[in-house]
């Protein structure tokens, strides 16, 4: 396993952007398995397709940058996976005709409020979640405005609780708060289930807070817009148990 950066590219969809990454990837795939393809037959394939020296040299650059990065997968590294492996219907169990089951409809205030939909749970797909202060809430409804997914559900007393089986990690509920520490995004390994924080907060208000900031830890890290060029680390603080800080708007962009 190897991870080429480079910045985002749109090649191969529906357009043709002439970036060079169609020549990187086959570099790439060179390098990680060379079986398959030698570097040797990938620069002599794009030399005789295109005559163009600079072709050749991204694929031959993708390909050492690689060898570099190669790691090794054993059976023993990763997770545990304590979720079932979603398995097809057998043939004799699937019902006549074409039938898709919609969505119960209905709404109510609180953890789970929302009908959502019971087979697209989607959080296996992260790798970080937010974790959210409620008592430096200020209600803004920012998160739950902003949320691609709908993952967060009103409760009655204003609050926003987010729903960890359908929240992907992408960050904007985090980019969008004004609230300084208040959802703050963190590495998904650290974390044992998908239970409801906000449920957690009202049974064990100081609890939780002592919770949220074990996780949390003192770096603040979020992915630049731009791949390949690493990671912002930024240095977090504990703010104080209902102490709001709004930060200016500069920061709210930055952070």
């Amino acid at each position: 396993m190897a991870i080429l950066e480079g910045d985002a590219s749109f090649a191969g969809l529906w357009v043709n952007k002439d970036d060079l990454t169609r020549e990187r990837v086959l570099g790439a795939i060179a390098a990680v398995d060379p079986e398959l393809i030698s570097i040797e037959a990938v620069e002599q394939y794009l030399w005789d397709t295109t005559q163009q020296e600079h072709r050749v040299l991204a694929a031959r650059q993708a390909y050492e940058q690689v060898k570099q990065s190669i790691k090794t997968v054993t059976p023993d590294q990763g997770i545990d996976w304590p979720y079932q492996v979603p398995t097809l219907p057998k043939w004799h169990e699937f019902s006549e005709g074409i039938v898709v089951p919609a969505v119960p409809r209905g709404f109510k205030l609180g953890p789970n409020g929302q009908s959502r939909n019971p087979q697209f749970k989607r959080f296996t797909s992260r790798t970080q979640r937010p974790v959210i202060r409620f008592d430096l809430c200020i209600k803004c409804t920012l998160c739950w405005y902003d949320c691609p997914d709908e993952c967060f559900d009103p409760t009655e007393d204003g609050y926003y609780d987010v729903n960890y089986e359908y929240c992907v990690g992408c960050g904007r509920c985090a980019q969008i708060c004004p609230v300084k520490e208040c959802i703050v995004m963190v590495d998904e390994l650290r974390f044992e289930d998908n239970s409801s924080p906000y449920e957690f907060w009202k049974r064990d208000p100081e609890g939780y807070i002592r919770w949220a900031e074990e996780k949390k830890g003192t770096e603040r890290i979020t992915y630049p817009f731009v791949t390949g060029t690493g990671v912002h680390v930024l240095e977090g603080e504990r703010v104080p148990e209902g102490k709001k800080i709004m930060l200016k708007k500069k920061e709210a962009l930055t952070s």
